[in-house]
């Protein structure tokens, strides 16, 4: 036999061989399947790679819901691409503990997770992680250039019997003040949709919160029903504005283009949330987003950032009396509201809507002398926050920065922004970043929901997103169902500005809409366990000061409440009927219920108390008539409380419940 045919032959069988290898190699890649477990065993995520990406979430083998059809359509191309193989799978685990910088639920946050990291040949990747109480995913870039985003696709399958609670919408101009409406998934329209967050119940009564992180130059999403469960749906870049508009509305968007997106590669993308929970108390403790947020590396020095409480001037609508000066916008009525803060330990006072000059923000209407309102502000400790809305402060941030600066300002509450698209995106970035330049908070209205920007600037303490107490002078929204809602839904994805503690206190029958002095649909104790029960490092009282100097005992006891805690223990709480939860500061606890329109008894343990100390219980409670007269409240002073002791709890119809315990 000829040597130099036999070798010829043997090279091209080893060639043969080997191209089969790689083939498939290459589709068993393609058809592979990744799986990782969470820290504590219980949750499991599937991820398949074939023609498209896809996961499986599973709890105790149980499968959750299912995500399809994951993919990026650019101008280009799409991503990861059909062509793409499956060049890498990296996996890590991550056990952190996070220390915030403005404490909200926790003093540390555990950050525990399993990772994996799909790479493709396209050069694009696909990050996962899993927690114990739910998963992430994002894409990351690693193909420099621009591109332009056409769609980022996701479609979400769940069991024929899940429930979906959003605020239902589709305004590319939202003000994200809509009620929560609860429907079976399967009976939605086709292109119903909704901003987040949004609260899945699977047919086999699990909860799933989804969410978003780490929004930064690129529109947030939104969720919209298709033919098979849920889709994504993002608003288009602006096409056009409002500009015959007035301040309030000027940078509305009167078009959407058919792109979502133009950014700049590498980079990654926000992170796609979804919360878990088999019971819904479980969500009242999830911090995922602020995990997932970027960290924060642009204010070296935090020590300026200021939680605590705020009077305003604007809703009560400067309803005060027994003065000698006529209450207005202006210096005396300033000062008067500066005095209150002082009087009740409250760190801001914030002057809303009309103090501008027209539309100037560096100058004051006549009759308020910023100068001298800021001098005495100073001289009782207390700190001026000014309302702007976001068409006068896009065009004007850095020369009215400039001029609160040298007025003494300390924060800003920026309103009417309304949209969520990439430009509006930017907006946040770009004001939290100006704002911290000038040592100056924000809290955020007419804005989407909270996506863990707090923690790279945490100057950002709050923000709205949601139905609150100023409802009452429109509508019935804002009632004791939508306050025991709010805590499993929009309160999970970070801080909101409810604006607790009224002391307007109505029932169901006597509640009436009263734009100039408003009721707080619930009973007084209701209302001071909101300030418990809604979680923001900045709140804000709405009511006429006289109200409060009228009621000093409940003043005194909200105002003493700490907006930021060391400790959260949920004890009881069922969606949209009652909540239940304890929260720490310092050595100090605070346990607060409140219930629907039900009246409602529930027991509470206190085993979460340090073992071997002895408490002394404050409690304000509801009266025995707050069920006729919602005003009605009862004060009572208990001493020897102790770890493992409990307490029976009586509400009546929107009640509610508060105890501050205290080391004897």
């Amino acid at each position: 036999m000829n040597s130099d045919k036999a070798d010829t032959g043997y090279i091209m069988k080893r060639i043969y061989f080997i191209l089969v290898f790689f083939i498939l190699w290459g589709v068993c890649l393609r058809a592979s399947v990744s799986k990782i477990v969470s820290p504590d065993g219980r949750l499991a995520l599937h991820i398949f790679v074939e023609k498209e990406v896809s996961v499986e979430l599973f709890a105790d083998n149980l499968t959750i819901f299912r995500i399809e059809n994951i993919r990026l359509e650019t101008e280009e191309r799409v991503i990861p691409s059909e062509k793409a193989r499956v060049k890498r799978i990296r996996k890590r685990a991550v056990d952190n503990l996070v220390q915030p910088v403005i404490k909200e639920k926790q003093a540390e946050i555990p950050d525990k997770y399993n990772e994996v990291t799909i790479e493709f040949t396209d050069n694009s990747k696909l990050e996962f992680r899993l927690y114990s109480d739910g998963f992430a995913y994002r894409y990351i870039l690693d193909l420099p250039g621009d591109l332009r985003i056409k769609n980022d696709i996701a479609n979400f399958l769940f069991d024929e019997n899940a429930i979906l609670t959003y605020q239902k919408d589709n305004n590319p101009n939202s003000d994200y003040e809509k009620p929560y409406l609860t429907t079976s998934i399967h009976d939605m329209e086709i292109n119903d949709m909704g901003n987040l967050p949004a609260l899945v119940k699977s047919g086999a009564g699990k909860f799933i919160l989804f969410m978003e992180a780490d929004s930064k130059d690129y529109p947030v999403m939104w969720i919209k029903k298709r033919q098979e469960g849920l889709t994504t749906h993002y608003w288009g870049v602006p096409t056009g504005y409002n500009e015959k508009g007035n301040r309030f509305n000027r940078k509305s968007t009167t078009g959407n283009g058919d792109f979502i997106a133009d950014i700049k590669a590498p980079r990654s993308l926000p992170w796609k949330v979804f919360a878990f929970a088999d019971k819904e108390i479980g969500l009242l403790t999830n911090q995922m987003v602020y995990l997932l947020g970027d960290e924060c590396k642009k204010i070296a020095d935090t020590s300026w950032i200021r939680p605590g409480w705020v009077t305003f001037d604007w809703w009560s609508r400067r309803g005060i009396y027994n003065v000698d000066f006529k209450a207005g916008i202006n210096t005396e009525t300033a000062k008067y509201m500066v005095d209150f803060a002082h009087d009740f330990n409250m760190n801001y006072f914030m002057l809303d809507d009309g103090w501008t000059l027209g539309e100037d923000l560096t100058q004051t209407i006549p009759g308020l002398n910023m100068e001298e309102v800021v001098s005495h502000a100073r001289s009782k400790n207390v700190d001026l926050i000014l309302w702007v809305p976001y068409a006068l402060f896009d065009e004007q941030m850095d020369k009215a920065l400039e001029q609160f600066q040298r007025w003494g300002i300390k924060g800003v509450k920026i309103d009417f922004i309304n949209r969520s698209d990439q430009e509006a995106v930017n907006f946040y970035w770009k004001a939290a970043e100006k704002c911290a330049q000038y040592k100056m908070i924000i809290n955020f209205h007419g804005a989407y929901r909270p996506d863990g920007l707090r923690r790279a600037y945490p100057n950002v303490l709050t923000r709205e997103a949601l139905i609150e107490f100023e409802y009452n002078g429109i509508n019935g929204w804002d009632n004791p169902d939508h306050h025991c809602t709010l805590p499993f839904i929009r309160n999970v994805a970070g801080p909101m500005d409810y604006i607790p503690g009224t002391m307007n206190n109505a029932t169901k029958q006597d509640f009436r809409v009263n734009g100039d002095k408003p009721m707080g649909q619930g009973t007084r104790a209701h209302s001071i366990a909101m300030a418990v029960v809604m979680q923001s490092p900045l709140q804000m009282v709405p009511d006429a000061q006289p109200l409060y100097y009228n009621n000093m005992e409940c003043t005194r006891f909200l105002a003493g409440i700490p907006v930021e805690w060391d400790e959260t223990v949920p004890l009881d709480a069922r969606i949209g009927d009652y909540v239940a939860l304890a929260r720490r500061r310092g050595r100090v606890w605070y346990v607060a219920a409140i219930t629907d329109w039900d009246p409602r008894n529930i027991s509470i343990n206190f085993d979460f108390l340090e073992p071997g100390k002895v408490y002394v219980m404050e409690v304000i409670k509801d009266g025995v008539n707050a069920d006729k007269t919602a005003v009605d409240y009862k004060r009572e002073r208990k001493r020897g409380i102790r770890r493992g002791d409990s307490v029976a709890i009586e509400m009546v119809s929107g009640g509610g419940w508060i105890a501050k315990l205290e080391e004897e």
